[in-house]
């Protein structure tokens, strides 16, 4: 309610809610029309416990009193994540430059961790025709999921593709930063390119991550949330996505489950036994 709405000049906007949206979360959301799969819309392998996780939401939204059906939307994983990588260099290699122009000097490699510099690298590597093309195919994503949400209210999905992981498991491997360092020192787009990198990236790029991005993309309103615990006491987050601008929908959903599993007290038990 504070934030939302455009400011003057943005490029893109969604409707106004009809309301207030704090009210929103006290209103009943009605018989929605469910989908949920467990399929990564890119490439990854899923842990049972976040598979678990979503059956277990479908169940219960199944009780609540809404259609529920495993469905997921058609999309290119290759494509999509060619293209993502494309734009994000890109976006960073504008970046660098941005950092030059304020500056007044460019950035060096020791300041930037050796993926985003190797990254930001390859904004010399890709043509114009190559970021238009990689927009394009991620405008195209857009077109093919819109439909899907004629059809369904919501979708659910993991919202990642393991449970919390420990810290630093995300980190490059050894022998991954010593590849980012070497190429990075060559200080070339081309090179970065030429050694497969990108290629490379791509194969596990989204592994951790395989549904989120793609609604970043979209821009279709998606939240997270802790319907379901594991063994080890953590909790696995579900993710549930609405049609464009149906903000409105998934907050009325949210205050729903709140109340049939409520959740703001729930510690993991590795904070409980730590503090007692």
């Amino acid at each position: 309610d504070a934030t939302h709405g455009p400011d003057v000049g943005a490029p893109f906007e969604i409707p106004p809610p009809e309301g207030p949206y704090l009210a929103e979360v006290e209103r009943d959301p009605g018989r929605l029309r469910v989908a949920f799969t467990t399929t990564p819309h890119l490439r990854a392998d899923v842990d049972p416990d976040c598979v678990r996780a979503v059956e277990d939401a479908a169940a219960l939204l199944t009780d609540l009193g809404h259609h529920v059906e495993e469905r997921a939307p058609d999309i290119d994983a290759d494509g999509f994540t060619m293209a993502f990588l494309t734009m994000v260099a890109a976006e960073l290699g504008a970046d660098l430059h941005d950092f030059k122009a304020l500056a007044g000097r460019k950035a060096r490699a020791p300041e930037l961790e050796p993926a985003t510099w190797a990254v930001g690298l390859l904004a010399g590597a890709f043509s114009a025709r190559e970021y238009a093309t990689a927009l394009r195919t991620l405008e195209q994503v857009g077109r093919q999921i819109g439909p899907f949400f004629q059809e369904y209210d919501v979708l659910l999905t993991p919202t990642l593709a393991s449970p919390p992981p420990l810290l630093g498991t995300l980190g490059p491997s050894a022998g991954e930063r010593r590849m980012l360092r070497l190429v990075g020192a060559f200080g070339s787009g081309r090179v970065v390119r030429a050694a497969g990198l990108l290629d490379e990236m791509a194969k596990d790029a989204f592994a951790f991550i395989p549904w989120t991005p793609v609604y970043n993309v979209t821009g279709h309103p998606a939240m997270s949330v802790p319907l379901w615990w594991n063994g080890e006491g953590l909790p696995v987050g579900v993710h549930v996505v609405a049609r464009f601008g149906a903000e409105d929908v998934l907050l009325r959903l949210a205050g729903q489950l709140e109340r049939a599993r409520p959740w703001a007290q729930r510690i993991p038990d590795w904070i409980r036994a730590s503090t007692t």
